[in-house]
């Protein structure tokens, strides 16, 4: 699968998710998550080659449009030009988590980034999305300890992480188009 196909269905996927994941978000931040997304891939799918990561962050804006990005970036390098993704992943992994000054268990992204990442190592991606989801699922229970999240009553405890979301849906559809390819 080319960086073309990838994110123009990363965009279809977005626009049918973007209600869920704002009603995710309103929980614990400003209930905007799918529609910042939806509009970085709204750009991002008409840039050029090799431009569409940055697209994305320079539409999307603030915080997330630049981590979120940073991920992206990562995963277009790897279908342009063959970059190892288990690199490319750690490597945004190590930036969100300087930028963002998070680390798993914090109830972020980085806590189904970060499994996937290991799982990675071995070089498969359905395991790095099972691992993923896993991290997703656990943000339920934890209380955020950075961004909007943390000001939430017990710091979103019982809410979802909408970032875990959202990584988790990348990554299962990078696994989707590249077991189809």
């Amino acid at each position: 699968m080319s960086a073309e196909q990838y994110f123009t269905a990363l965009h279809a996927m977005a626009e049918a998710e973007m209600a869920r994941l704002n009603a995710l978000d309103a929980a614990l931040g400003d209930g905007d998550h799918g529609t910042t997304l939806l509009r970085g891939l709204t750009r991002a799918k008409g840039a050029e080659d090799g431009a569409r990561a940055k697209a994305f962050m320079r539409a999307s804006g603030g915080a997330s449009g630049t981590l979120f990005g940073l991920v992206l970036h990562e995963i277009e390098q790897h279908l342009e030009a063959g970059a190892p993704l288990a690199e490319g992943l750690a490597r945004a992994e190590a930036r969100i988590c300087d930028l963002g000054q998070v680390k798993p268990g914090d109830k972020s992204m980085v806590d189904a980034l970060s499994p996937a990442v290991a799982a990675l190592q071995s070089g498969d991606l359905p395991a790095a999305v099972a691992a993923a989801e896993q991290g997703r699922d656990a943000t339920v229970e934890m209380t955020a300890r950075r961004g909007r999240a943390q000001y939430v009553e017990a710091g979103g405890k019982g809410h979802i992480d909408p970032g875990a979301v959202s990584l988790t849906m990348m990554l299962a559809l990078l696994a989707e188009t590249e077991g189809a390819a």
